[in-house]
């Protein structure tokens, strides 16, 4: 299997894997906060990730023991159970992407490291987030939620920065291929981009989500549009057969020119 087909397949298994528990999570996960989300944020699910005070985690999952928390605290607990299986799946993009640009010599194998190494911060951090929610929702006094809220934002911080890392890294890589996906550069800038704002206004890291998507769903289906050799430009496909086996095409012989009897003749 050469070097594209393994990235290829990489991007099509991670893809596939996001894609389904993606529709599966936005079935189940709630839909609105039970009283009042997280100042600033619309997606309840978001919203709890970077919940800084216990009144955030109430006015979204209701208080404990109150009949308005049912529902809404079960959904998001399901929800975050589909999270651990996603968080496994959609650092592999990355990690297939680094792997196809690779392959087309777009990207050097210290930068294609690098991404790796982002990917497995996405996964820690996004397990250590999980952890951490699934204590918070347990939890019914103010006081002791503090110290998990702290660790919280950390580990959410951690995750989408990051996310953002490999974004910026791969959109600069990603404008110099041929064809239509050179243009997912510009989704995956602008999330990073969103992501520098949130330094600033926190909200943004919402509004990254849609750039995210955008960019994602434009890598999958370049991987199964893939043809062997689609990302090398025309001139290397021509002559990809002498390169790989290191003979020079033999100069072409000038045409001999014609006797005087020949032309005679003619």
């Amino acid at each position: 299997m050469t070097a594209e087909r393994r990235a290829v397949r990489v991007l099509r298994v991670a893809g596939s894997v996001v894609l389904v528990l993606f529709l599966v999570s936005t079935a189940v996960a709630p839909r609105a906060p039970v009283r009042e989300n997280t100042p600033g944020f619309q997606n309840p699910v978001i919203g709890l990730e970077l919940a800084s005070r216990p009144e955030h985690v109430f006015g979204i999952l209701g208080r404990p023991g109150s009949a308005e928390r049912g529902m809404v605290a079960v959904r998001m607990r399901l929800a975050t159970w589909i999270d651990c299986l996603f968080l496994l799946a959609y650092p592999g993009i990355y990690v297939g992407i680094a792997l196809l640009l690779a392959a087309h010599g777009g990207m050097s194998h210290g930068l294609v490291r690098l991404i790796a190494a982002l990917a497995l911060v996405m996964a820690v951090g996004d397990a250590l987030e999980n952890g951490t929610l699934f204590r918070l929702m347990r939890e019914v006094d103010p006081v002791r939620m503090a110290p998990d809220l702290v660790q919280l934002r950390i580990f959410t911080l951690v995750k989408w920065y990051a996310l953002y890392a490999a974004s910026a890294l791969v959109a600069l890589a990603i404008r110099r291929e041929p064809g239509w996906w050179r243009w997912s550069a510009l989704p995956f800038a602008a999330a990073a981009l969103l992501g520098l704002l949130a330094v600033f206004h926190l909200p943004a890291i919402e509004w990254s989500v849609a750039a995210l998507g955008i960019a994602w769903i434009m890598t999958y289906a370049r991987a199964w549009a893939s043809r062997p050799g689609a990302g090398v430009t025309r001139p290397a496909r021509r002559f990809a057969p002498l390169v790989a086996t290191g003979r020079r095409r033999a100069p072409r012989s000038p045409p001999r020119p014609r006797s005087p009897t020949c032309r005679r003749a003619s």
